[in-house]
């Protein structure tokens, strides 16, 4: 095994496999290493010949690394997206250490400080309304993508979730679908200038799951979680937007049991509460 099941041991082992990466395309790896959620990426700015880039590592047991989260980065990487505001995967390159694949991708630099630290944020933010007409239209021209056949969430999987989480059967034949980036947080977000990062896990996902995701982050700055369901009540004020609000709930939770965010537990539980009731009068 090329690393332990320790914290440290897994980002030097990942630290050791991004400096193999910036030896080979030959650049200078500058300022600190950004690490992924439980150290299974970490990246960094790199200087170039070309100017600054970033580079970014991220290590999977062989048999998981192929993947939509494996190829997210390079399949969000076409025309498709060209309106969306988001760094363009440049090059990329992947080797294999004992039973682990590393894949390494080479990005345009995003100058722009990310909104927080981790996905959830906790204090208070003024984003002007540029930002958030900016963020609109991002992710309308995600959602316009309908060439994937990638799947964040599907209906059996959803309804499966719901159930076992909420007790609710949702009717699968009253969703709407669209393309969503899949994992829109605050620290994918980036401010003055919004940039859009990590496309791991984009796909189809029930109308309004970006919306829902990011409000749900936000319970805890609950200005912060108003300005968002300001912007996004036509998604979010919906049966999908409902739905979709209960699926980012589930994934909030998930955290939670792993002892990640406990303070978000009560926040989510009562907002889960209203929604079920606001689907039950519908």
């Amino acid at each position: 095994m090329p690393f332990d099941d320790t914290t440290a041991d897994q980002r030097t082992w990942l630290c050791g496999q991004l400096a193999v990466a910036a030896a080979q395309v030959k650049g200078t790896l500058t300022g600190r290493h950004s690490f992924g959620w439980h150290e299974r990426t970490v990246g960094a700015r790199i200087d170039t010949p070309d100017g600054p880039l970033w580079l970014r590592v991220i290590s999977e047991h062989e048999r998981w690394s192929r993947g939509d989260s494996w190829t997210g980065n390079s399949d969000a990487n076409d025309e498709t997206f060209a309106s969306v505001p988001k760094p363009m995967l440049l090059d990329m390159l992947e080797w294999t250490v004992g039973d682990q694949r590393v894949r390494a991708e080479l990005m345009t630099y995003v100058p722009d400080e990310t909104l927080a630290d981790d996905m959830i944020f906790r204090s208070h933010v003024e984003l002007p309304e540029a930002w958030w007409a900016a963020l609109r239209r991002g992710l309308r021209a995600v959602s316009a993508v309908r060439h994937t056949k990638r799947v964040i969430i599907g209906d059996d999987v959803l309804r499966h979730h719901l159930l076992a989480a909420f007790g609710f059967d949702l009717d699968v034949d009253r969703l709407d679908w669209s393309c969503a980036h899949g994992d829109l947080h605050w620290s994918n977000l980036t401010a003055p200038t919004l940039w859009i990062l990590d496309w791991e896990h984009w796909g189809w996902a029930p109308r309004g799951y970006d919306a829902a995701v990011l409000y749900c982050a936000s319970t805890l700055a609950p200005d912060l979680a108003a300005q968002v369901h300001q912007h996004f009540a036509d998604q979010l004020d919906t049966y999908s937007g409902r739905v979709a609000q209960l699926a980012a709930i589930t994934k909030l939770l998930c955290r939670v049991e792993d002892g990640d965010h406990l303070d978000l537990a009560k926040p989510l539980h009562q907002l889960a509460a209203a929604l079920l009731w606001q689907l039950q009068q519908e």
